[in-house]
């Protein structure tokens, strides 16, 4: 945890004893130049000619702030005023150190040509010299705030991918007729990428996988917003036109570049029968007898929220005893290689048959993808069971 500011007060205070000292070296070297014993009076003059610099200075940058930030030469304008101040600060310092006799040596024409040009000099060096302090202390502390705003937003992100884990289906579900086994991985905290599984009031399962554009808490609120419509939707729908209604929702309210690419398969435990939609998603496959087949739906298949109306279209078919389908997302068959060339389709069907479940599926894409992930990677198998 950063340390607390510094008060005013206390830079303020900082400021004038550093200049002080800077003051008592000036006069330090002055009674050397005249050839006079230095003492503490003159230290005593020295202090006061530092301290009235800083003061000085510190109170026309304060009165003319506005005027130095509006100005198209501030550098030039703070070297004037330091300037300014701190010859004023030097002939108010010599009256007052003569008057109260803190001084013998006297102040020729001579001197004073000479000195007052070096204690505005010297005022100016201090004066930036605390200007370039103030400016390295606020960039600082502007580094401190960016440092703690970014854990604060890494502890949010934690949170909302713990959230977006526990709103998710469990990674199976098993009833008759059916077993479903599903895993997401998020590239970020917060993946773009879900699945759902739910009941439909005729008894049918509805099943979905969906890729929200983008990644992070942006695509993830778009997720939830899917995720919570589409059993409602699904309720008294058909496939297609559950599709339509959600692609018409979703229009409205989502940006240009906001869209979502979505399978949703309508699932019949009693008979294995099936209804499958597509929105953009990868083909959905269907794996059975050491094979995989893509199941290509016909119609347009633009993601939902892309167009205000599509006349979204089903495939139909029937899900053997041992078989099952699988559905993904492009994280996968698109995971790049050590060359950073996708992997491709034709290759990702190969290792689908082999790839009894999701987590199976994942390690056969991470040993042949380079490490890392850069999309979500989101799998999905459907099994019929007796």
């Amino acid at each position: 945890m950063a340390s607390p500011r510094e008060s005013p007060a206390a830079e303020h205070l900082r400021g004038i004893l550093i200049s002080a000292g800077a003051g008592v070296g000036i006069v330090f070297l002055v009674t050397i130049e005249q050839s006079e014993r230095f003492s503490w009076p003159a230290a005593v003059y020295g202090a006061l000619m530092g301290a009235l610099g800083y003061v000085f200075c510190a109170g026309a940058v304060w009165t003319l702030r506005d005027w130095l930030r509006d100005t198209h030469w501030p550098r030039l304008a703070r070297a004037a005023v330091f300037s300014v101040a701190g010859m004023a600060s030097w002939i108010i310092a010599s009256w007052i150190a003569g008057v109260a006799g803190l001084v013998h040596f006297q102040f020729t024409l001579g001197g004073i040509g000479r000195y007052l040009p070096a204690a505005g000099t010297i005022s100016l060096l201090i004066g930036l010299l605390f200007y370039s302090f103030g400016v390295l202390q606020d960039r600082l502390r502007s580094s401190v705030e960016r440092l703690k705003e970014a854990e604060f937003a890494e502890k949010e992100l934690e949170i909302a991918r713990s959230i977006q884990q526990r709103i998710l289906p469990p990674p199976e579900l098993s009833g008759d007729g059916y077993r479903v086994v599903a895993r997401n991985l998020a590239a970020r905290f917060v993946a773009g990428d879900f699945y759902d599984v739910f009941r439909l009031p005729d008894g049918a399962l509805g099943v979905v996988v969906a890729d929200v554009a983008g990644k992070g808490m942006g695509a993830s609120l778009i997720m939830a917003t899917v995720k919570a419509i589409l059993p409602f939707l699904a309720a008294d729908r058909s496939v297609a036109e559950t599709l339509r209604e959600a692609n018409r929702r979703l229009v409205p309210h989502l940006e240009r570049r906001e869209f979502v690419a979505l399978a949703y398969v309508r699932y019949e435990p009693d008979s294995g029968r099936f209804a499958l939609g597509n929105a953009g998603l990868p083909d959905p496959y269907r794996v059975g007898n050491g094979a995989a087949r893509a199941l290509s739906v016909p119609g347009p298949r633009f993601p939902l929220g892309v167009r205000p109306e599509v006349a979204y279209e089903e495939a139909t078919g029937i899900v053997g005893a041992g078989e099952r389908l699988v559905l993904v997302t492009d994280g996968l068959p698109e995971a790049p290689d050590a060359r950073g060339e996708p992997l491709g389709y034709e290759r990702f069907e190969t290792m689908l048959p082999g790839a009894a479940g999701p987590d199976a599926l994942f390690e056969a894409v991470r040993s042949a993808a380079a490490p890392g992930l850069q999309d979500d990677w989101t799998a999905l198998y459907l099994e019929r069971r007796a």
